[in-house]
């Protein structure tokens, strides 16, 4: 028998050429295009936010608030302790004491708040997490000028749900 000599055929060497241009003509434009990423990672970040607060409204039965300002593309928490009947509402110190400014292109859309407020396009709007559990009913819709993703949350179970596009959800009047 006779021994083939070690190493690659053309064909073999083409196919990989071949795979690897497809990879690389759907994975570069992806990574280059780093106002989606940031649109993604605020989406992401403002989710955690929001089940952080359902969780620490709980646990040390206060009532916070998640601040909007639309204009200013910013957000902070507030908060409100049982002794005021929560209706003082003072600034949370900590990381998000001096708010969040969304990073550029990402922006607010709108804001949602069917039961107090309506479909905010401008000014302040606040989102209410109770120490029951309950969470005012909260839709937020960010965009980067391209792409837009939708943030909401179930007001009796508090689960945030989060989907890429302009999400228009039916909510109770």
């Amino acid at each position: 028998m006779r021994r083939r000599d070690a190493g690659f055929t053309l064909i073999e060497l083409g196919l990989i050429l071949l795979i690897m241009s497809v990879v690389l003509t759907l994975i570069i434009p992806r990574m280059m295009d780093t106002s989606h990423r940031q649109l993604e990672s605020q989406a992401r970040r403002l989710a955690v936010i929001f089940r952080n607060l359902h969780d620490e409204a709980i646990l040390n039965g206060r009532v916070y608030r998640l601040v909007y300002d639309l204009n200013r593309h910013r957000y902070w928490v507030e908060s409100a302790d049982q002794s005021s009947d929560f209706t003082g509402f003072t600034r949370e110190s900590g990381v998000l004491s001096g708010g969040v400014s969304l990073p550029e292109p990402v922006g607010f859309t709108d804001v949602v708040l069917p039961l107090t407020a309506g479909q905010l396009l401008e000014g302040l709007g606040a989102t209410d997490f109770y120490p029951d559990g309950s969470i005012e009913l909260t839709v937020v819709h960010l965009d980067n000028g391209e792409d837009v993703y939708t943030l909401w949350v179930e007001p009796l179970s508090g689960q945030v749900h989060l989907a890429a596009g302009y999400q228009n959800l039916e909510v109770p009047r």
